[in-house]
């Protein structure tokens, strides 16, 4: 982590939670279809791994985290395979276009902080100072077709469940947002892209 709050080679335990709750958004939630990185039944599959690197610690590392993973998932092509029988033929991208990772949904990460001040609103993606200075936060994730993946709440104040209610009505909505917005980017980026298929 890049913070001079963080010791090199020591786990801390924002990084533990950041870690637990991408492994619950990416993996658990079942974004990704794993049976479709099967290629051959008992034998051969598709190891997908997604490393993460923080550069610099501004605040929210987890909402930043889960997008760049989501985002990251839905940008790879992994190469076209060919089965037949027991033999199996990895096209080289120049021969066949590679191919996305089939994704069932895409769900996105967000946190709110809260205050011991009730007057103070929840607030939504808060900067490194708002989460020291906050009493407590809630992230969710959820996708644009409002299914709830995870839901969880550090910290020690107390939430009533209209407050929750309200802050599912605003993540659903910022759900929706960052749904057009990656949908937009990726078209826009493989757009760009030249692919040659010979």
């Amino acid at each position: 982590m890049a913070s001079n709050e963080y010791e090199p080679g020591r786990a801390s335990d924002q990084e533990v939670t950041i870690t637990r709750m991408l492994d619950k958004v990416l993996r658990r939630s079942d974004a990704m279809d794993k049976e479709s990185l099967c290629v051959l039944a008992g034998q051969r599959v598709w190891h997908i791994r997604l490393t993460i690197h923080i550069l610099s610690d501004a605040g929210n590392m987890l909402d930043c985290a889960c997008l760049a993973g989501i985002v990251a998932l839905k940008h790879f092509r992994r190469p076209e395979v060919e089965v037949v029988g027991d033999e199996i033929t990895i096209h080289h991208p120049s021969e066949r276009a590679p191919m996305p990772l089939s994704m069932h949904h895409t769900p996105y990460c967000l946190t709110f902080a809260f205050f011991p001040d009730t007057e103070t609103p929840p607030l939504l993606d808060p900067s490194h100072l708002e989460e020291t200075l906050s009493a407590g936060l809630l992230s969710v994730a959820l996708n644009a077709q409002r299914e709830l993946c995870v839901v969880q709440k550090a910290g020690g104040v107390p939430l009533a469940p209209e407050d929750v209610l309200r802050i599912m009505d605003v993540a659903v909505q910022k759900a929706r947002e960052l749904d057009k917005i990656v949908e937009r980017a990726l078209q826009e980026d493989w757009q760009g892209r030249t692919v040659e298929v010979r």
